[in-house]
């Protein structure tokens, strides 16, 4: 796995200020790719940051989502969606692939607080704290980054617009 993933590649998508807060906010993270069969492959992530240069970094834990990070492997395109679990806001961003590289000793703090973030927005929408937690279990030990600089968002929030680019 390379350390540097796609540092210092300049975002080619429209990535605001705004994006970069709602996608490190405590959002549902669902994965996608396809398999060598073109297939989709999907896959849950725990959170995401925002590296400088608009780099994408999504933890994810391995073992539950080894087709996905196979696909990232293989270099296939890649597609996350970001969902806020109390009002259903949703974008979806797109690269033409991704890297894998280590998890870092920082990224712990901030999934830790991107997954408690997550775990209240179910509890507020009804979810019991027990399957709230037991959504998308963290193992430090197993942890894998998926890093990517965009090249296309859409919003994908239910009703009018689902769908839209999101340009400049």
């Amino acid at each position: 796995m390379s350390a540097g993933g796609t540092r210092g590649r300049p975002p080619s998508a429209a990535v605001s200020s705004e994006l970069v807060a709602f996608v490190q906010s405590g959002c549902g993270v669902g994965l996608a790719s396809a398999a060598t069969d073109g297939t989709a492959v999907v896959g849950v992530g725990l959170g995401c940051r925002v590296r400088p240069g608009g780099v994408f970094r999504i933890l994810v834990v391995r073992a539950p989502n080894s087709a996905f990070l196979d696909a990232v492997r293989r270099g296939a395109p890649v597609a996350v969606t970001f969902t806020a679990t109390r009002n259903h806001e949703s974008y979806q961003v797109k690269a033409d692939r991704a890297e894998l590289c280590d998890a870092a000793s920082d990224d712990q703090p901030e999934i830790d607080r991107q997954q408690l973030l997550f775990r209240d927005g179910m509890v507020e929408i009804g979810y019991s704290p027990a399957q709230a937690e037991g959504y998308a279990p963290c193992d430090p030990n197993d942890l894998v980054a998926v890093e990517f600089v965009p090249a296309r968002v859409f919003t994908q929030t239910p009703g009018p617009g689902a769908g839209a680019e999101v340009t400049r």
